[in-house]
């Protein structure tokens, strides 16, 4: 692994948005995110927009998975990426878009993906100039549930103030869970203390 912690940013605009992803999806979407130069410094971001991330850089980042399962796993990272997508709202606008370009590409017996982002998704990724969030990945290589990674992404927003309010129809939209856990009593018991 290397010395440098790697580091995914986000506006907090993609935080916020209503995406659903499995814990392979969300580690190498962070993994990939990582890698991208998330500055204003940066002259295209269409020359950064493909990645490849090995089963071994893979394990690296998350190893509770084991080195045998890491190609498998992924594999699994890269299957439905191309269904996922990313709702972004507002009270005047609902903005819905892809978070890769390309079916995503898997090297069978190589054990690497590679992954286009969507040009929709770019803006959220790169020439961030604030409003975004910080991800250390090793600090969420050891979360085993997907909505663990979504909940600790929400949180570190507002690190710096150590406080965070959130309503509780807007927690349940941006982890796409609209009709479900009527109450906070329910979530809290069912979702957020399991995580």
């Amino acid at each position: 692994m290397t010395s440098n912690p790697l580091i995914a940013y986000k506006s907090n605009a993609l935080v916020e948005a209503s995406y659903k992803l499995t814990l392979q999806e969300q580690r190498f979407l962070l993994l990939c995110i990582s890698r991208l130069n998330s500055g204003t410094d940066v002259a295209s971001p269409e020359l950064q927009k493909t990645m490849t991330i090995t089963a071994a850089e893979y394990f690296d980042s998350f190893p509770d998975m084991g080195r045998k399962n890491a190609e498998v796993q992924l594999q699994e990272a890269i299957d439905r990426l191309w269904d996922r997508s990313i709702i972004l709202k507002d009270d005047e606008k609902r903005e819905e878009f892809r978070w890769i370009q390309y079916r995503a590409q898997y090297a069978r017996g190589e054990g690497k993906a590679q992954i286009t982002f969507s040009d929709a998704v770019m803006p959220y990724l790169t020439q961030l100039k604030g409003q975004f969030t910080r991800v250390v990945i090793k600090n969420i290589s050891n979360l085993s549930r997907s909505y663990s990674i979504r909940i600790y992404e929400i949180l570190q927003q507002f690190r710096s103030t150590g406080e965070r309010i959130i309503a509780l129809d807007d927690f349940k939209s941006s982890l796409m869970l609209d009709g479900k856990y009527k109450d906070f009593k329910t979530l809290n018991r069912d979702l957020i203390k399991p995580c």
